[in-house]
């Protein structure tokens, strides 16, 4: 998977247009709260972060690193 798709690009996410990260945080899909990946809605940015991490090489590693250092200090 490229790391400049959107997360619904690169899973093949025919729920897409229901996901609350669609249209506009298909690189940021990990930091808002109910998505729909894999068709199953998440949780919080907390609660699904580290599967995230594993699960969605297409993302880009740097805006974990941020996202980590804005919201859990």
């Amino acid at each position: 998977m490229a790391s400049n798709q959107n997360c619904w690009e690169a899973l093949n996410c025919d729920k897409k247009e229901q996901c609350p990260a669609y249209p506009d945080f298909g690189k940021t899909c990990f930091s808002v709260e109910g998505t729909l990946c894999r068709g199953t809605k998440q949780g919080k940015y907390l609660e699904k972060v580290n599967e995230c991490r594993e699960k969605m090489s297409f993302l880009q590693t740097t805006v974990f690193k941020i996202t980590d250092q804005l919201c859990c200090r």
